[in-house]
């Protein structure tokens, strides 16, 4: 078989760039010829990681469409999401051999049966580390360290409610392969990702933002996790501008930016102009300022995308 490339989704998180690691990794042991793909560029903490463990980045996909029908089609396998606005440019003109994910199920298409894996944990880095042990493989300690910090980076650390007994006992497991603290080495891998000191307001706009669509319509929502949201505050104006712009360039319904302390467990919901109503409607709550509060709620996948979605659908 020719070349595979094992890719997760658009503005990649730590846990769609550590699964194109662990998967491909995994294939490679069972004799396929997987590469390791990213649709975006790896973020401050997927950095801290990658270089913590000493692990290149994956290739840079920006593209699998053909020039014509005569080109092959490119093989993917796609890791941590499954909906068609999050996936590579040109999608439709590739041959789509496996899914591996964790989250809802999309409006993923595909022309002909495949090996499709979902599972309802915290983190799709746990599912495929069951994987690994059902196919008798064991991770290096430069995958390992990977894969914990995936997990680690997708439950905050155990804090967030997708978490599960299998997603801790998948990070004790590791860390011991990995040979590393989980929990010193976790923090200090959230504390760097929470640094936005120097980043731009276009930047903060767009981090983790992933395209979402019911009834008809297109939102996006990122997330931000910080420290302390002050220093993101005193950008708010700058960074809804960004929004809003992408919004019109986009034709969305509405763009959302989750601001998600990791300490005081909590969200501010930024949300762009005439998204109030339908923002006040998901949470039962007053919106001010633009924004709402939602106390005890750091998961989009769980806490955030579900309410907007059914506003959205009606």
């Amino acid at each position: 078989m020719s070349k595979v490339y094992v890719t997760g989704h658009k503005s990649p998180d730590t846990d769609s760039i550590a699964a194109a690691i662990s998967y491909s990794y995994l294939k490679r042991q069972l004799g396929m010829d997987a590469v390791a793909a990213r649709a975006g560029e790896p973020n401050k903490e997927t950095k801290f990681a990658l270089d913590y463990f000493k692990v290149e980045a994956p290739v840079l996909l920006t593209s699998v469409a053909r020039k014509s029908e005569s080109d092959e089609k490119t093989k993917i396998i796609l890791v941590d999401h499954n909906e068609s606005k999050q996936c590579v440019d040109g999608i439709k003109d590739a041959d789509v051999l496996e899914l591996i994910d964790h989250h809802r199920l999309g409006d993923f298409e595909t022309e002909s049966p495949i090996f499709i894996l979902i599972r309802p944990v915290g983190c799709v880095n746990t599912v495929i580390y069951g994987l690994y042990k059902q196919n008798g493989v064991k991770p290096s300690k430069e995958v390992a360290g990977m894969m914990l910090s995936a997990i680690i980076s997708d439950t905050v650390l155990f804090r967030s409610p997708t978490c599960t007994e299998e997603d801790k006992k998948a990070v004790k497991e590791l860390a011991e392969i990995a040979g590393v603290d989980y929990e010193k080495y976790g923090m200090d891998m959230l504390k760097a990702g929470a640094d936005i000191s120097d980043y731009p307001a276009e930047k903060l706009a767009h981090n983790d933002t992933k395209e979402f669509e019911a009834g008809g319509k297109t939102f996006s929502c990122g997330q931000i996790s910080v420290m302390d949201v002050e220093p993101i505050n005193a950008k708010k104006a700058d960074i809804m501008k960004a929004l809003e712009d992408t919004k019109a360039e986009k034709k969305y319904e509405a763009s959302y930016l989750m601001v998600t302390n990791i300490l005081t467990e909590d969200t501010y919901l930024w949300f762009t102009e005439g998204a109030k109503d339908a923002a006040e409607k998901a949470f039962g709550k007053k919106a001010e300022n633009g924004m709402i509060y939602l106390p005890k709620v750091m998961s989009r996948k769980k806490q955030v995308a579900p309410f907007l979605l059914k506003v959205y659908g009606e």
